[in-house]
């Protein structure tokens, strides 16, 4: 049923854009605006953007299918491929041909394809359709139903992502929105992959004990899951704090580094998204997805709203980051009480405050090594990274907040 309407989704999106194609083509001489359009969005361009679009598309619901039957190592195995093979298709693209940005949608199609590929075979997808089974329409009914509010959750999601950038350009420059981005995208990349790598190891779980009717059971991987999450995301926050300087210097040209200032913000308005993801849990489990989508768009709203005040007042690309926090955190808040009455994850406050402490003492520690390496390089970032794990992993163990997972890893190798 789901692959049914993967095919026939595609094919509506590919005959349409070449539809829309044609008709540029077409009346490219008749119109300024369509010669402009295609002058820099060249044909090739669009043409790869939208096989890209069919095997990007198609790796993540494989990834997701792989990750509900609990194929952690192979789900490893195709995000390192993803992230590796990118970079090197595109590397190789270059060197035997001109740099083009064609080459970065072509080397992302390469890469998909290959992570489809593997994905498919291991879910021994072609075993079923070459059976010629059949789709049900009464579960693609219910996958619509479940499904549309979290289209919309995903738009409001984006508009909470992306729209203070094109408002940065309206009401600043493009140049100040350059700066903003690049430097917003580090981070938000960043958290996202943490944020869907702790989920994936989790949900499966989670669905499971739900599906045998265990509802404490559920609440109680919940906040397992959110402990963790935590474990990762505010040593993260608070090294972003400790670095973003450092990460700006060592990684991008002299224009940009002004604007590392935002990079703690969207990290700490990333985090907010991420313990959203675990308190929207019992509208999920329990189909209420409208509801999810609700609480977004007042979120992206927010967003927006902000926005548009502020930086027409203040000039200032800062403010955007803030507001992006903002917008996160009315999302946030508005999931974490909007379920009060129905699942609800906890953290035991001793637990969150050893948390915050290591993270704590990590900073300081980066600081202490700022002062001995004031020049910042590739390199002093490397060591601040891991000056500031091992100090934070440090901390968390002489706690004890962590002592069970580390006997847990020790006993793995030992009967190994």
């Amino acid at each position: 049923t789901v692959f049914g309407a993967w095919f026939k989704v595609n094919v509506i999106v590919t005959l349409s854009c070449a539809l829309l194609a044609v008709i540029l083509v077409a009346s490219s001489g008749s119109f300024a605006a369509v010669e402009g359009f295609i002058a820099k969005y060249s044909p090739a361009l669009l043409f790869l953007s939208v096989m890209w679009l069919v095997t990007y598309n198609t790796a993540q619901l494989v990834i997701a299918m792989l990750a509900a039957l609990r194929e952690a190592k192979l789900n490893l195995l195709l995000s390192m491929i993803t992230v590796i093979g990118r970079i090197v298709f595109l590397v190789i693209l270059c060197k035997l041909f001109t740099s083009k940005i064609e080459w970065i949608f072509l080397s992302y199609f390469i890469t998909d394809a290959i992570v489809c590929i593997i994905g498919l075979k291991r879910l021994k997808i072609f075993a079923y359709l070459k059976n010629g089974s059949k789709g049900s329409s009464e579960i693609l009914d219910e996958l619509k139903q479940y499904g549309m509010p979290l289209m919309g959750n995903m738009l409001t999601t984006s508009v909470l992502n992306k729209s203070d950038i094109y408002i940065i350009a309206l009401l600043i420059t493009d140049a100040a929105a350059g700066i903003y981005q690049t430097n917003y995208s580090l981070i938000a990349t960043a958290f996202t992959l943490l944020s869907a790598s702790v989920m994936r190891g989790s949900y499966p779980t989670i669905l499971r004990t739900w599906a045998e009717g265990d509802k404490k059971g559920t609440a109680k991987l919940i906040s397992e899951a959110v402990r963790f999450y935590l474990l990762l995301a505010i040593p993260a926050v608070v090294g972003v704090a400790a670095t973003s300087e450092v990460i700006s210097t060592a990684l991008f040209e002299k224009n940009y580094v002004e604007g590392h200032t935002v990079m703690f913000w969207v990290a700490f308005g990333m985090m907010m998204l991420g313990l959203t993801e675990y308190s929207i849990k019992p509208w999920e489990l329990t189909a209420n997805t409208g509801a999810i989508f609700k609480r977004s768009l007042i979120g992206g709203a927010v967003n927006v709203a902000l926005n548009l005040v502020l930086i027409s007042v203040t000039k200032n690309y800062f403010i955007a980051s803030v507001t992006t926090f903002i917008g996160f955190l009315v999302y946030f808040l508005l999931a974490r009480f909007g379920t009060k009455s129905e699942l609800r994850w906890h953290i035991s406050l001793k637990s969150f405050l050893k948390i915050l402490i290591s993270a704590l003492l990590m900073y300081a520690f980066i600081y202490i090594l700022k002062q001995i390496m004031p020049v910042y390089t590739k390199l002093s970032l490397i060591v601040f990274i891991f000056g500031g794990m091992v100090m934070y992993g440090l901390s968390l163990y002489l706690s004890g907040e962590v002592k069970n997972e580390v006997k847990t890893v020790i006993n793995k190798f030992k009967n190994k």
